[in-house]
């Protein structure tokens, strides 16, 4: 018989695995406009590395222009006295060619306020930002304090936005009414601070306060009707007469005559009135209530009383 042949089992070898290539990390890097000016110079060194000339006139060029910078920045702060000024002013001159100097001046209202073009043009007026001028002299708190200096303005925020924006941004008092004296209208807060002029052809919903110093005393007269709704809903305006006491106007053109003492409880006392007999929604031109326990009224039509013929 022939011979059988014995079959050997062999393992096959394990595949080997292909290596795996990490994908090379990404350095973090600073972004800003340092960072950029940065990157831009050393790509430009990074084409002129076989040039040993252009390499040069680039890095004199970059120190040049720093060394302008610096020196731009010790004029504006006032280290450097008249014998450099003429150093400075080129230096500012390269300064500005850099891009460092002030192209744009933006105002703008905060917290949903608004300002008029008479108003903005106020705050630029009294901000004292020339154009062309060097970035680095300009002062935000110095800006800052000579807007604050306007009466109509609440809060300022200045922001100096590289390379060549200032920002100037202004939350203007909120009026709560005008004030009427020698024929001119003004806005007032609550504190009773002057905010500016008013036209009267644009003015509604704001009460009227009118008489010479009578923005200073009216904020008392404000809190006071605050919680008088019944007389505040029907008032037009405050008048205030001798720098002593009030008189009210209503929206129906009566008028009510406060006395100099003890406002709130001659206040109390219509508001009682009003809510037992609507004494306010009667026809009547005046309403004197300036002595405690008396009430002086005049119709609005005189009443004629007929005598009775003799018999």
């Amino acid at each position: 018989m022939p011979a059988v042949r014995q079959r050997r089992n062999y393992k096959s070898a394990p595949a080997r695995r292909a290596p795996q290539v990490r994908a090379p990390q990404r350095r973090k890097t600073q972004s800003g406009w340092s960072m950029k000016l940065g990157a831009w110079a050393h790509a430009r060194l990074r084409e002129a590395q076989y040039d040993s000339l252009s390499r040069r006139v680039l890095q004199g060029v970059s120190l040049f222009v720093i060394a302008a910078i610096f020196l731009t920045i010790a004029a504006a702060v006032g280290l450097i006295d008249d014998a450099g000024r003429a150093v400075s002013n080129t230096a500012a001159t390269i300064t500005r060619g850099a891009g460092l100097a002030v192209k744009n001046v933006e105002i703008v209202a905060m917290n949903e306020r608004t300002m008029t073009n008479v108003q903005k043009a106020e705050v630029e007026a009294i901000a004292g930002i020339i154009p062309q001028d060097i970035m680095f002299s300009v002062s935000p708190k110095t800006i800052r304090n000579r807007v604050m200096d306007l009466p109509w303005v609440e809060s300022v925020v200045v922001r100096r936005l590289w390379p060549d924006h200032i920002q100037i941004l202004v939350t203007p008092r909120a009026a709560n009414a005008l004030w009427q004296e020698g024929g001119k209208l003004s806005y007032i807060d609550a504190s009773g601070k002057k905010l500016g002029p008013a036209d009267a052809t644009k003015v509604t919903g704001l009460p009227l306060v009118i008489g010479a110093n009578a923005a200073a005393q009216a904020p008392k007269m404000f809190e006071a009707l605050s919680t008088r709704r019944a007389i505040a809903a029907r008032t037009y305006a405050l008048e205030r007469i001798g720098s002593r006491r009030w008189n009210i106007r209503l929206r129906t053109g009566s008028e009510i005559l406060l006395p100099e003492q003890d406002i709130e409880i001659a206040l109390d006392n219509l508001e009682n009135l009003q809510a037992r007999y609507r004494l306010l929604d009667r026809n009547f031109t005046r309403l004197d209530v300036r002595r405690p326990g008396f009430l002086l009224i005049r119709p609005s039509a005189e009443i004629t009383v007929t005598a009775p013929q003799s018999v």
